[in-house]
């Protein structure tokens, strides 16, 4: 293709082609993320309040 060898034309298409991928299965794979982050009521049980300080706060 174009004059180019073989292993030049497995490395551009190839390369954009496992990005692709790994894009899409990283994506589908945390699509639920949020989902996980969300704090219930009944979480931590009977814990007073203050044991649990909020991620990436100083406690």
């Amino acid at each position: 293709m174009f004059g180019l060898p073989m292993a030049t034309i497995l490395i551009i298409v190839g390369i954009p082609l496992l990005w692709i991928a790994y894009t899409l299965i990283f994506f589908f794979s945390t699509r639920g993320w949020s989902r996980e982050d969300v704090e219930h009521p009944d979480d931590f049980g009977d814990a007073t309040p203050g044991a649990h300080p909020a991620a990436g706060g100083a406690s």
